[in-house]
């Protein structure tokens, strides 16, 4: 018998999802999220390291051969993991879902710094800058991801669109479950001032309500400068009792040097990407929790 070549090329392609869809994620809460939709219908590679920073990395051909061979790349976006946007463009095509562009976000700029005012190098990141692109720290996001996830993983493999759906659905449940969980948990720490490493919580304040006074470090993932330290010091000992967080992957040596002379109580270190916690279905509601349980702590030191 004669294969025709479009009989071949479905022979072929029934392989690759005969386990359900193989996909790749650039982030652990992005794999996490996916991981929730899949349950046990398919695979999800983690792309970025065990505690590496996402917004600086570097692809080692086994991540790129991941993306050459997913069925679908769940993307952050270009404004969280600049790293990935090339190889995305020459190694997957059109096989990416920027999560960073999917309808129904709630979107907001980077938050101004309600304590300092550096004028020229706060440029990027006032009112009128680009969005932040921590979006997943508002529960709400991460349930617009799941949701747009199961959508595209449902087109790959239809025959079991439904299970993809009703696990969307059930993860979104539980997330709003988490939300409130959050907000109780953060609920004696409203009127304590925060002081973050870096801008990546603006999502998180404006979801729980919590008031960030001061950002170390002005540009997302870039070191603070001998002048930005003087400056916050100077506005942090006037400022009153508040909350310092070190930052995982971000230098903590710096910590106790801004919080010298001043009533700033030092809490543990953040972590809102997940950085540092074993990747899995569970990852995204111990991401937020940690940062609950920090913050918290903090303000009941006080």
């Amino acid at each position: 018998m004669v294969l025709r070549p479009a009989l071949i090329a479905a022979c072929l392609a029934t392989p690759a999802l005969a386990e359900g869809p193989h996909l790749a994620a650039d982030t652990p809460v992005v794999h996490s999220l996916a991981a929730q939709v899949l349950g046990d219908l398919g695979t999800t590679d983690l792309l970025l390291d065990h505690g590496a920073d996402p917004h600086h990395a570097q692809l080692r051909p086994s991540q790129a051969r991941a993306l050459a061979e997913a069925d679908l790349v769940l993307w952050s976006g270009a404004g969280l993991t600049p790293w990935l946007e090339t190889p995305l463009q020459t190694l997957a095509g059109d096989r990416v879902l920027g999560l960073d562009q999917v309808a129904g976000l709630y979107r907001q700029p980077f938050q101004s710094d309600t304590l300092t005012a550096l004028s020229d190098e706060h440029a990027a990141h006032d009112d009128h800058g680009p969005t932040d692109p921590h979006l997943w720290l508002d529960p709400q996001n991460a349930i617009v991801w799941l949701h747009a996830i199961a959508d595209r993983v449902a087109a790959l493999d239809p025959a079991h669109a439904s299970t993809y759906q009703q696990n969307a659905s059930a993860a979104a449940a539980r997330i709003a479950a988490l939300h409130d969980e959050v907000a109780a948990t953060l609920a004696p720490a409203h009127a304590t001032g925060l002081v973050v490493f870096h801008d990546a919580y603006g999502y998180f304040a404006h979801a729980f309500d919590l008031r960030i006074v001061a950002t170390i470090s002005l540009g997302d993932a870039s070191p603070p400068g001998a002048a930005r330290i003087a400056q916050l010091r100077a506005a942090l000992s006037q400022a009153g009792p508040a909350c310092l967080f070190p930052e995982s992957n971000h230098p903590s040596r710096i910590i106790p040097v801004i919080a010298e002379g001043t009533q700033l109580r030092i809490g543990a270190a953040l972590d809102p990407a997940g950085t540092l916690i074993d990747p899995g279905p569970g990852l995204y509601a111990e991401t937020l929790r940690g940062l609950a349980r920090a913050i918290a702590d903090c303000a009941a030191a006080s």
